[in-house]
Protein backbone atom coordinates (compact mmCIF):
# COMPACT_ATOMS: atom_id res chain seq x y z
CA UNK A 1 0.00 0.00 0.00
CA UNK A 2 1.48 3.32 -1.02
CA UNK A 3 1.22 6.56 0.96
CA UNK A 4 -1.74 7.86 -1.07
CA UNK A 5 -3.69 4.65 -0.44
CA UNK A 6 -2.81 4.80 3.26
CA UNK A 7 -4.07 8.37 3.48
CA UNK A 8 -7.31 7.34 1.77
CA UNK A 9 -7.88 4.55 4.29
CA UNK A 10 -7.08 6.96 7.15
CA UNK A 11 -9.63 9.38 5.73
CA UNK A 12 -12.30 6.68 5.84
CA UNK A 13 -11.29 5.76 9.41
CA UNK A 14 -11.62 9.39 10.43
CA UNK A 15 -15.29 9.29 9.37
CA UNK A 16 -15.94 6.50 11.86
CA UNK A 17 -15.79 3.48 9.57
CA UNK A 18 -15.15 0.17 11.33
CA UNK A 19 -12.71 -2.51 10.24
CA UNK A 20 -15.28 -4.80 8.61
CA UNK A 21 -16.54 -1.96 6.42
CA UNK A 22 -12.98 -1.00 5.51
CA UNK A 23 -12.24 -4.59 4.51
CA UNK A 24 -15.29 -4.55 2.22
CA UNK A 25 -14.37 -1.19 0.68
CA UNK A 26 -10.67 -1.89 0.12
CA UNK A 27 -10.61 -5.46 -1.16
CA UNK A 28 -7.42 -4.84 -3.15
CA UNK A 29 -5.41 -4.61 0.07
CA UNK A 30 -4.76 -7.28 2.66
CA UNK A 31 -6.72 -7.21 5.88
CA UNK A 32 -3.40 -6.92 7.73
CA UNK A 33 -2.49 -3.70 5.90
CA UNK A 34 -5.89 -2.17 6.52
CA UNK A 35 -5.88 -3.20 10.19
CA UNK A 36 -2.42 -1.69 10.65
CA UNK A 37 -3.52 1.67 9.21
CA UNK A 38 -6.73 1.53 11.29
CA UNK A 39 -4.96 0.78 14.57
CA UNK A 40 -2.18 3.31 13.95
CA UNK A 41 -4.77 6.01 13.26
CA UNK A 42 -6.81 5.12 16.33
CA UNK A 43 -3.68 5.04 18.54
CA UNK A 44 -2.63 8.49 17.32
CA UNK A 45 -6.15 9.77 17.97
CA UNK A 46 -6.13 8.42 21.54
CA UNK A 47 -2.67 9.92 22.15
CA UNK A 48 -3.96 13.31 21.03
CA UNK A 49 -6.98 13.03 23.33
CA UNK A 50 -4.77 12.14 26.30
CA UNK A 51 -3.18 15.53 26.63
CA UNK A 52 -1.24 16.26 23.51
CA UNK A 53 -2.82 19.11 21.64
CA UNK A 54 -3.00 19.50 17.93
CA UNK A 55 -3.47 22.90 16.40
CA UNK A 56 -4.08 23.46 12.71
CA UNK A 57 -4.13 26.87 11.08
CA UNK A 58 -5.84 26.67 7.71
CA UNK A 59 -5.53 30.31 6.80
Amino acid sequence: MNKKDQMTVENFVSTGMDLETLYACFQDFSKEEIAEVYHNYKAAQIETENGDTLSVNCS
